[in-house]
C-alpha cells in the first residue's frame, strides 16, 4: 500500500472513530436542565411582522440548543414559483443561543424565554422529539401562514409532549379573525395593509377558535403563561419563570386592526377625480388625449397583473386566498384596457367606446362587491371597496367624456 493511501485510511478510521465518539456522548448526555419557549418580537421586514416562536433547551455544562421551525430559503425565481404555487418548504433547524441574540439584537426585535415547569423525564422526551425531528428526513414542512408555521409547530410539540394539557387549557372562541389579527399587526404600513386584504379570501374572514388564534407567536406567549398543569400534589403554572434576554424597543401592536376605510376612500376618490378630469381634459388637448389613452394602458396593465396574481391564489393550495371576493374590484379583465388605451393615445377615436365599456362592466362588479360587503359578516372587505369603487367611478366617467369628444 502506497503512503498516500495509508494515510488516507487513517484519516478515514479517525473519522469514524471521532464520529462514533460523538453519538455516543451525544446518546449519554443527560437531558436538559431547562427547557424554554423563545418568543421574538415583530421587525421591520414583512416576513417578520407577525413575531416568531423557538424552543430552548439549556444543559448544565453551559450547552445549549435553539430548535428554529422558521428557516427556509427564498431561491429566486424557484422561491417565487414555490411560494405561488404554495409549496413553500420550511424547516427546523437547530441552533445556538449566543447567535440567535446577535441576529434578533442586529433587528432590534424582542426576544423572551419562558422556562417551562417539566419532569425530568419530560424533559428527556422534548429532546429526543425535537432531535428526532431535526434529522434531515423529518426537518421539512410545507408552510401554512395559519395552521402549519413556526408558532403551531411549538404548541404542538408541547401538546404532544403534556398529553394534550394545553388543548385541554384553551376553549372557546377566537377574540378575532385571520384577516383581523393579519390586518392588526400590518396596520402601521398602509401598503403591505392593502396588499394582504386584497389577497385574502373569505375563507379567513370566519370566526376562530382560542386554540387557532395561537398561530401567533404572542398569542401562545400569554396563553402558556395562563396554563397550570398537575406535577406533584398541587397545580402549577407552566411557565415556572420568564427571563427578557432582548428588550421590546417598539411599541406594541393594537388589539384590533385599525379602520383604513377612510385612508383607503380618500386615496380612491383622488384617483377617481385625477381620471376624471384626464378624461374630460383628453376632449380639448391633443397632449391630454395621449396621457389618458397611455395612462388607461399603464393602469390596466398594473391592475390586470395583480387580478391575474389573486386569480391564481385563489386556486392554489393557499386555503386562506380561496373564495376572494376581492376579484370583483381588481379584476384579471383589466388587462383588456391596455389595446383600447393604446389606440386612443395613437388617435383612433372607436377605442374610447371600448374603454368605456370595459370600465362600465368592472364599476358594476365593484358595485356587486359592495352591496355583499354590507352584511356584518362581510364588513371586512369595505376597505377595498372604499379605495377602488370611486376609482373606477371617477375611471368611468372620465372614459365617457372622452368618447362623447371623439364622437363628436
Amino acid at each position: 500500500m502506497r503512503p498516500q493511501q495509508l494515510w488516507g485510511w487513517r484519516l478515514l478510521t479517525a473519522a469514524c472513530l471521532l464520529t462514533l465518539s460523538m453519538v455516543r456522548a451525544a446518546a449519554a448526555r443527560e437531558p436538559p436542565s431547562h427547557a424554554s419557549v423563545l418568543t421574538m418580537g415583530p421587525g421591520d421586514h414583512p416576513f417578520t411582522r407577525f413575531g416568531h416562536n423557538a424552543i430552548l433547551l439549556e444543559w448544565e455544562d453551559g450547552q445549549d440548543a435553539v430548535y428554529n421551525f422558521g428557516t427556509f430559503e427564498f431561491d429566486g425565481i424557484k422561491g417565487a414559483e414555490d411560494f405561488m404555487a404554495g409549496r413553500f418548504r420550511y424547516w427546523l433547524s437547530v441552533g445556538s443561543l449566543a447567535g440567535t441574540l446577535r441576529a434578533y439584537r442586529a433587528e432590534r426585535r424582542s426576544l423572551t424565554a419562558q422556562e417551562l415547569s417539566l419532569s425530568y423525564r419530560e424533559r428527556e422526551q422534548l429532546a429526543r422529539a425535537l432531535d428526532d425531528n431535526a434529522k434531515p428526513e423529518h426537518r421539512y414542512y410545507d408552510y401554512d401562514y395559519y395552521r402549519d408555521n413556526c408558532s403551531t409547530r411549538v404548541r404542538d410539540v408541547l401538546d404532544r409532549l403534556l398529553g394534550g394539557l394545553l388543548r385541554r387549557s384553551v376553549s372557546g372562541p377566537g377574540r378575532l379573525s385571520f384577516r383581523q389579527h393579519t390586518l392588526r399587526l400590518v396596520g402601521d404600513t398602509p401598503w403591505l395593509y392593502l396588499g394582504l386584504d386584497l389577497a385574502l379570501g373569505m375563507p379567513t374572514d370566519r370566526p376562530t377558535s382560542r386554540w387557532e388564534e395561537l398561530f401567533l407567536p404572542q398569542e401562545l406567549h400569554d396563553q402558556l403563561n395562563r396554563t397550570t398543569r398537575a406535577l406533584g400534589d398541587p397545580y402549577v403554572p407552566l411557565v415556572r419563570a420568564e427571563r427578557v434576554l432582548l428588550p421590546d424597543e417598539r411599541p406594541a401592536p393594537p388589539n384590533k386592526p385599525p379602520q383604513q376605510r377612510a385612508l383607503f376612500a380618500e386615496a380612491g376618490v383622488g384617483l377617481g377625480l385625477l381620471l376624471a378630469g384626464l378624461g374630460w381634459g383628453a376632449t380639448k388637448r391633443r397632449g391630454l388625449c395621449i396621457a389618458f389613452g397611455v395612462v388607461n394602458a399603464l393602469l390596466g396593465c398594473a391592475l390586470g397583473v395583480l387580478g391575474c396574481a389573486l386569480a391564481v391564489f385563489s386556486t392554489s393550495k393557499h386555503w386562506a386566498a380561496h373564495a376572494n371576493a376581492s376579484l370583483l374590484a381588481c379584476p384579471p379583465s383589466s388587462l383588456a384596457l391596455v389595446v383600447p388605451g393604446i389606440a386612443f393615445a395613437l388617435g383612433r377615436p372607436r377605442s374610447a367606446r371600448r374603454l368605456q365599456l370595459l370600465l362600465g362592466a368592472t364599476l358594476a362588479t365593484c358595485g356587486l362587491l359592495l352591496l355583499f360587503s354590507l352584511p356584518e359578516a362581510h364588513r371586512e372587505l369595505l376597505p377595498v371597496v372604499a379605495l377602488f369603487l370611486p376609482w373606477w367611478a371617477g375611471w368611468f366617467w372620465g372614459a365617457r367624456q372622452a368618447t362623447r369628444g371623439s364622437s363628436g
